[in-house]
């Protein structure tokens, strides 16, 4: 007898607030079973107001709905610009591959550059000491300028964003008044050697977050052209 009111009088063990959320997950179906408590449920506005539980429900899917539609808002864009750049490398390719010699490759780089990506400044720089050709510098391998060059652009990465006026000068000399971002794109196709530096007045234009895959995918295209226009083939 007295075991049995000792039992029944021991107190309930607490439930926590991660049991309550762990069964609600496990019975999904529970509130729907029980609209009454559903509708008793209220919280707490931004404003300090109370609303039911399903107002907020609501509110809560109209945010995330607004979410999904930026963000595929966003893919669309990409998406969009992916194809303009396909589309105006395809362009730039066609223009390369119809040029007769190296002065016509060197005139079809800065042309297609300036129209078809709107580069304000296009300069073409050839690390050489057999080429001779009129529409771009032809700097010797032991010349100053070309070991400046090779250590302030090393590898073949492009480099993307803004420069000091020192470099500016190394690369766009004359041509270096407004530039706020730069693209500078090495080629490497042994005999060619030489960088393609695009130059906007757009302070935002290039910076060094972008993606560089497609820049040095046009300089390899760029280098291979010369390269075979500077072999005569």
């Amino acid at each position: 007898m007295s075991g049995q009111t000792g039992e029944s009088a021991m107190p309930a063990q607490p439930i926590d607030e991660a049991q309550v959320l762990d069964y609600l997950r496990a019975d999904p179906g529970l509130l729907r079973r029980h609209p009454e408590v559903l509708k008793a449920l209220d919280v707490p506005h931004e404003s300090g107001a109370a609303r039911s539980l399903i107002e907020y429900q609501v509110s809560i899917l109209r945010e995330e709905n607004h979410a999904l539609a930026e963000r595929l808002d966003q893919l669309l864009q990409v998406a969009r610009d992916n194809d303009r750049l396909v589309e105006q490398i395809h362009r730039f390719t066609l223009e390369l591959l119809a040029a007769d010699d190296l002065d016509g490759v060197l005139l079809a780089i800065r042309d297609g550059l300036r129209h078809d990506f709107r580069a304000d400044v296009v300069q073409v720089l050839l690390i050489d000491d057999s080429l001779a050709t009129a529409s771009a510098p032809i700097i010797g391998t032991d010349d100053a300028r070309a070991l400046q060059l090779e250590a302030a652009f090393p590898g073949n990465q492009p480099v993307l964003g803004g420069l000091d006026a020192e470099h500016l000068a190394l690369i766009f000399d004359p041509q270096t008044d407004g530039l706020g971002s730069v693209a500078v794109i090495p080629m490497d196709e042994p005999p060619i050697r030489g960088f393609i530096a695009i130059g906007s007045r757009d302070p935002h234009r290039y910076h060094a977050e972008q993606g560089t895959v497609f820049l040095g995918q046009l300089g390899a295209l760029a280098a291979r052209v010369l390269r075979r226009a500077s072999a005569g083939d």
